[in-house]
């Protein structure tokens, strides 16, 4: 290693700190940013980032826990979707997880640590009372939306990728033999856990993480073409390329796919699908290629981009977006990757729409993209509200992300920056007084119609939301300065402390449009660590935070709400017994059986999904098909809050009881 990578690396990371948050200490911003370079690839959002960022008190050396199903982040309403994605066949399941050490050289500690706690990690065998570690809730919360992935997908025979990263920034080319040794142990308990999966541990110190932070996205790229293009007025273009040529068009310096560039294709990746292998066959087929190019059988790729300069046989195009033909770029980067056949002369049609103007690239992509109806929520960004919103909120300081990662490629300061979801969870916990469901159903609020015209709404004045966006974001940043000290995130306790917070100025009842006149009066630290306190003293409200609607509250506790009303003690202490009470008994229908790991998957009446060992059924009832869709009633073991829950005491439900014998 070059003895000047340490200093140009810590430059850097100082450099970041503008943009991942000027409040953090240096280990926090160490880890935020090997996050963003590792994970660079999957173009995340500082939320994303954030979904997996687990270090802190038990966390068993595990800094990040990120779990990715076909190059997209799997966080709640992903995992929440997964089982009706019945068109994915061997899905791709990527697993990253990283240990992160500031120090100037590789420990033995850390790698040390996770051999431990790896192995008993991903045991799927273990439940979560059975584990000999005590994980962190951020752990296990990223455990459990891994193991609701692999019951969703079980069927589908997905193909897994583990990766391990330490990162630091020392030398990889000092490392110890006794580093080397533990981390091939690693991969070999990896191996004895999943039979089938891919497993690496890799190290990365100052001059890996140097050498990814000098890799930044290309949005403007060059591409050659075959014979005489198609122009019409120089505002669009139709040309053929072959396929190697639009194989390098696509792909960086390593060959890895530039998955930025799909920012704006709104369809995922279907993986092998008939359609893709369909594609695959095609691409497959070498004899009779003369009689039948790719082309011939294939729609191609609709590209947008602003500016196009061409030269002889190569076009050259500024700000590079695909909006459609996503399944057919990863089968060609898919074949091409695994044959390394550069001689093929087969040729792929693109389309090519020059615009700088955002109302027609917005009809552009929403019109490629129609055909997939699950992801038209991802298009929200397009409606004129989320523009109003975007203008005003940029008055007031901040960076309104309705464009995903348009801010963060501009370098804006990370903690100025609010993507979509995160608005939309704050309006649904102050404005509409609902936290419950805003932590229960984060991002699927997007999804539903109804519920995104209640949360969006054009009738209201714009300063409900800067209201509901400054308390929130208010009590979030109090909560996080503590946030090493507890082994809860207190991202859980935000959109409740809000809520209380809004109820005590506002009084009972308060109406959406009062909301506006409270972002000149957030609460101060005093305040939320007050209600943060109350939250925390009452017996199971850590446990059930975020399982029940705060409005089904009973009236008569609810009228001491009032304009008045200042923070006692006893108060609140009632308010929340009365939030938080709830019935064990819970009843669903079983949906799926995963037999390798003798579990199975309950879909709630509550909407929430749940999973079972078959140890837990009761009534002498057989772990077999039968189980499908039949109707169970359970006890609720761990609640569902931002994956899936756990069930135990699982036996059939009985719809009416008669009356025993006097």
């Amino acid at each position: 290693m070059a003895r000047n990578d340490v200093v140009l690396l810590d430059s850097l990371v100082d450099k970041a700190r503008d943009r991942l948050g000027k409040n953090r200490d240096e280990s926090e911003i160490f880890e935020l940013f090997c996050f963003d370079q590792l994970l660079k690839d999957y173009d995340l959002s500082y939320d994303e980032l954030e979904e997996g960022w687990t270090d802190g008190t038990d966390d068993g050396g595990v800094d990040g826990f990120f779990i990715f199903v076909d190059g997209k982040l799997v966080t709640e309403d992903v995992v929440a979707d997964l089982a009706g994605s019945a068109a994915r066949l061997a899905p791709e399941v990527q697993v990253v997880v990283f240990t992160i050490r500031r120090s100037d050289s590789f420990k033995q500690q850390p790698i040390n640590a996770l051999c431990s706690s790896i192995p008993e990690l991903f045991d799927l065998r273990k439940t979560e009372d059975e584990l000999g570690y005590p994980f962190s809730s951020a752990v296990l919360s990223q455990r459990a939306a891994f193991l609701t992935t692999f019951v969703a997908l079980a069927d589908r025979r997905p193909n897994l990728r583990i990766k391990i990263y330490y990162c630091s920034r020392g030398d990889t080319n000092t490392l110890a033999e006794n580093l080397r040794s533990r981390a091939e142990q690693l991969r070999e308990n990896m191996r004895g856990l999943f039979s089938h999966a891919v497993s690496s541990v890799e190290f990365k110190g100052a001059s890996e993480l140097l050498e990814l932070a000098r890799r930044q996205p290309i949005y403007s790229l060059r591409l050659r073409f075959i014979e005489s293009y198609i122009s019409r007025e120089g505002k669009n273009y139709v040309v053929l390329a072959t396929l190697p040529d639009y194989f390098a068009f696509i792909s960086d310096e390593a060959g890895e796919l530039r998955r930025y560039l799909f920012e704006s294709n709104v369809r995922d990746y279907l993986g092998k699908s008939q359609i893709n292998s369909d594609i695959i066959k095609t691409l497959q087929r070498k004899s009779g290629a003369a009689a039948e190019d790719f082309w011939w059988l294939n729609n191609g790729v609709t590209i947008l981009a602003t500016h196009a300069t061409v030269v002889g046989k190569e076009i050259s195009l500024e700000n590079v977006q695909i909006v459609n033909g996503l399944q057919t770029t990863e089968a060609v980067h898919q074949y091409l990757s695994e044959s390394g056949v550069a001689s093929d002369d087969r040729s792929i049609l693109l389309k090519i729409i020059l615009t700088s103007d955002e109302a027609a690239r917005a009809r552009i992509i929403k019109a490629t993209n129609y055909q997939n109806t699950v992801e038209l929520a991802s298009l929200r960004g397009l409606d004129k509200i989320q523009h109003n919103i975007e203008e005003f909120l940029a008055d007031k300081d901040w960076f309104y992300d309705r464009r995903k990662n348009f801010y963060k490629n501009q370098g804006k300061p990370a903690d100025r920056i609010v993507s979509i979801s995160y608005l939309a969870d704050a309006v649904r916990a102050i404005a509409l007084a609902d936290p419950a469901s805003s932590q229960r159903q984060r991002g699927r609020a997007l999804r539903i119609d109804r519920v995104y015209s209640e949360i969006f709404n054009t009738d209201w004045d714009l300063d409900v939301y800067w209201a509901s966006l400054e308390i929130t974001r208010r009590v979030q940043t109090v909560l996080e300065s503590e946030r090493r000290h507890f082994e809860n995130s207190p991202i859980a306790l935000v959109h409740h402390v809000g809520f209380i917070y809004a109820c005590s100025k506002l009084g009972l009842g308060y109406s959406p449009s009062q909301v506006g006149q409270l972002a000149a009066r957030l609460p101060n630290d005093e305040e939320v660590f007050f209600i943060r306190e109350e939250l925390r003293k009452v017996k199971g409200t850590q446990q059930y935070l975020g399982t029940i609607p705060l409005r089904e509250s009973s009236e008569l506790t609810l009228q001491k709400f009032g304009a008045e009303i200042r923070f006692d003690h006893a108060f609140v202490q009632e308010i929340v017994k009365e939030f938080y009470a709830q019935s064990q008994k819970v009843s669903g229908s079983v949906k799926r059986l995963m037999w390798e790991r003798n579990l199975a998957l309950i879909e709630g009446t509550d909407g929430r999904n749940y999973y079972f060992h078959k140890n837990d059924l009761q009534d002498q009832i057989e772990f077999g098909a039968s189980l499908i869709d039949v109707m169970v009633e359970f006890d609720i073991k761990r609640p569902a809050f931002r994956s899936a829950g756990t069930a135990e005491n699982v036996r059939k439900r009985v719809e009416t009881q008669k009356p025993k014998d006097a």
